[in-house]
């Protein structure tokens, strides 16, 4: 069996190319620059192909039995996944698992959280089985920001005070590969939380106990934020990350105990926590 996967060289994508690989299946990931191929584990092949462009995109998907598809947040995100579901669509693909987000649809709207609807609603339609997967934050997004936590002693992710149950990558791509590989995951829209709930303050303070030094929350003003990171982002994006921060403030959100256990029951094991992945990072 042959499995394409998308954004294979990403925070979900690589863990979930390394654990297909390690249960024995074809893996074929999908780049729009061979460059990228080196970052790969051992026994992948690469296939150079353009989901803005569509340039490339038969090639990949010939003799693919099954498609993980993984779209980079950006304003042209819709138009890269429409354009990846017909490919697969064409090349009549049997499955695909699809990263989406949690709670899409939620008001006020976000757009990069908005611009997956479109494909979630092509991969239903497709005539291919499919699974939905909507994680919320990730534990990983962080990793942009440990210099600043180790050399500052500032959390500075303006998550706000309700918390979220962000969830690991690492957990993410294990549920990614059972949908692959498994039966009886046709149709199923996998809500995935962490198994504890990190707000602003209580991020700074694990960090603290783990890096051996105060660590502050730097605050909810998401303006502040925006200003030092504007020098790397996109202006679309920018504002989008911005209203995904001030819903978080408004709504976390806190998952559930019920929540939680049917996220440790699609991952299939038990789930990595945000002080287990701060150990890490300290370690």
């Amino acid at each position: 069996m042959t499995i394409l996967v998308a954004g294979a060289t990403g925070n979900v994508g690589r863990p979930t190319v390394a654990a297909l690989l390690s249960s024995g299946e074809t893996v074929r990931a999908l780049s729009r620059s061979e460059d990228k191929f080196g970052d790969l584990p051992d026994g992948a092949e690469g296939a150079v192909a353009d989901l803005e462009s569509g340039s490339g995109l038969d090639a990949a998907f010939d003799g693919v039995d099954r498609f993980f598809l993984i779209t980079a947040n950006g304003e042209t995100e819709t138009q890269r996944g429409l354009n990846a579901v017909n490919a697969a669509k064409a090349a009549g693909v049997g499955r695909i698992v699809y990263l989406s987000v949690h709670n899409p649809d939620q008001e006020p709207p976000i757009p990069h959280s908005r611009s997956k609807l479109p494909i979630e609603a092509a991969i239903r339609e497709s005539g291919a089985e499919f699974t939905i997967l909507r994680p919320s934050y990730f534990n990983q997004t962080d990793l942009s920001v440990v210099r600043v936590v180790k050399d500052f002693g500032v959390y500075p992710m303006p998550i706000g005070t309700i918390g979220q149950n962000r969830v690991d990558t690492r957990d993410i791509a294990d549920c990614a590969v059972r949908a692959l590989t498994e039966d009886g995951h046709n149709g199923a829209e996998y809500d995935l939380h962490g198994p504890d709930t990190i707000s602003g303050p209580g991020a700074a303070a694990v960090y603290a106990r783990h890096f051996g030094r105060e660590v502050f929350y730097g605050g909810d003003d998401v303006e502040k934020w925006g200003e030092s990171v504007k020098a790397f982002l996109a202006p679309w994006l920018l504002d989008s990350l911005k209203k995904m921060f001030l819903a978080q403030q408004a709504h976390g959100p806190a998952a559930s105990e019920a929540e939680v256990a049917a996220s440790q029951e699609a991952v299939g094991h038990p789930l990595r926590s945000f002080d287990a992945f701060v150990a890490e990072l300290a370690g």
